[in-house]
């Protein structure tokens, strides 16, 4: 697998509408990097991972430039499409007026206050009550209205729409048959102007990650463990459990090689201008699994750390000089289960043809380019709020509890319905009919 990974991309509401944008340049360059990287790689990326901070002050202004500047510029550049992007939030994605109420600063107080386990009990029993659970993820709502169409929004749990948490992972199969988990954490439950070291928070989720057979966990988070009040049992767990940790925030000591994970901090794509360690960069990473004549399974990492420097991106060398990082972790034993011979899957396919699904869950398009749910979310937030809720009402994809939900909250459960009742390629049928429609 091979991803992109970036971070910290600071779009300004006051400056990307402009010919001046001091960043022009800047986003300029690093398309043609990635294009040329692309191709000095000899493949596209599966994937484009970014660690947080999208906007500058987590305005709507910000974030439609964002969709426009991924899916126009950054995506064709890298050869995947908006399908494969995996994002989480930081700290410049919190809308700081909305985080400004005398609750919110309550809150803030309170866990502040409190060493690390009793955070993260009273941070569990925060996002357990309804009231208090919706008080947190509101000043992110501009932000999930943005990650919504990656499928990557974050809010509280409810028993009643299981599509969205406090996080979201994304699952890729690797070159050996056995699975990549990613999993994107917020540690900006509480952010506000006093933000600094040791006063952040990291859902506690993160310290229940399990082992599973065959799966090679990685891990993504904006804030690096320094920052989090909560982050001792956070990192410990992390350590234990996982080969890959992906940060943002931080600009510098980009790649730290353990014997049994490795942690990458992205660079910046946009640092601010007035930081004294302003340097702009980010990585290419790749991942695969070999398997040695003795049965031994091992994680290759190859990462290529790349920094703006004279108006152009060059590579960032390891210790020994060279310009591909490579870190290998030693794997559990594992073997591919047996598969279902070609004709029987085939057989079993055509029986079940409604409700086949892909890897991700998703009901099948064509045989060589499955439906990807994700496609179906952001078509249908393309439509106005009544012509979705009359084709989510005629296919019976909502239900009692629906009534309450933001446009992009009703929009993933109904998608999340159609997956689980076999009917996302008809839902996509008849969404696109309308788009053609209107065209």
């Amino acid at each position: 697998m091979l991803f992109l990974h970036l971070s910290d991309i600071h779009f300004r509401s006051k400056e990307v509408s402009r010919d001046d944008d001091p960043n022009g340049a800047l986003r300029n360059d690093i398309v043609d990097d990635v294009r040329k990287m692309r191709a000095k790689i000899g493949r596209p990326a599966d994937a484009v991972l970014i660690s947080g901070d999208i906007a500058f002050a987590g305005a709507q202004d910000e974030y439609e430039f964002a969709t426009a500047w991924l899916r126009d510029f950054l995506c064709p550049a890298a050869g995947c499409g908006m399908d494969d992007i995996f994002v989480i939030p930081g700290n410049h994605d919190v809308d700081r007026g909305q985080a400004a109420s005398r609750m919110h600063k309550d809150a803030r107080t309170t866990l502040r206050n409190l060493d690390g386990d009793a955070a993260d009990s009273t941070l569990r029993e925060y996002l357990s009550d309804p009231t208090s659970s919706q008080l947190i993820f509101a000043p992110l709502e501009n932000y999930n209205e943005f990650a919504a169409q990656f499928e990557c929004a974050i809010g509280p749990y409810d028993d009643q729409h299981p599509e969205l948490k406090p996080f979201v992972n994304r699952s890729w199969t690797l070159n050996d048959g056995s699975t990549l988990k990613v999993w994107g954490f917020s540690s900006v439950l509480v952010s506000d102007q006093f933000d600094a070291v040791d006063r952040m928070f990291v859902d506690p989720m993160g310290t229940q990650i399990q082992r599973e057979s065959g799966v090679v966990h990685a891990v993504m988070c904006h804030h690096p463990y320094n920052w989090l009040r909560n982050g001792g049992t956070f990192k410990a767990r992390l350590e234990a459990v996982t080969h890959l940790q992906l940060f943002g925030h931080e600009h510098t000591r980009r790649i730290e090689e353990g014997r049994w994970f490795t942690t990458i901090r992205a660079g910046a794509i946009q640092p601010e201008r007035d930081d004294p360690n302003w340097d702009p960069g980010y990585n290419w990473i790749e991942v695969s699994v070999e398997t040695k004549p003795d049965d031994e399974r091992w994680l290759n990492v190859s990462i290529w750390v790349r920094k703006w420097e004279g108006h152009r991106f060059i590579g960032v060398p390891d210790r020994d000089d060279n310009e591909q990082w490579s870190v290998p972790h030693q794997l559990a034993q594992w073997a591919e289960p047996a598969t279902v011979p070609v004709a029987t899957a085939r057989a079993i396919a055509d029986e079940r043809a409604p409700a086949m699904s892909n890897d991700n869950g998703n009901s099948a398009g064509t045989p060589d380019e499955p439906l990807r749910s994700t496609t179906v979310v952001r078509k249908l937030l393309e439509l106005s709020e009544h012509d979705q809720r009359r084709i989510i009402g005629e296919l019976r994809l909502d239900q009692d509890g629906d009534q309450g939900l933001k446009r992009w909250q009703f929009v993933l459960a109904a998608v999340s319905r159609a997956n689980e009742k076999g009917l996302l390629k008809v839902l996509n049928e008849e969404v696109s009919k309308l788009i053609a429609k209107k065209e």
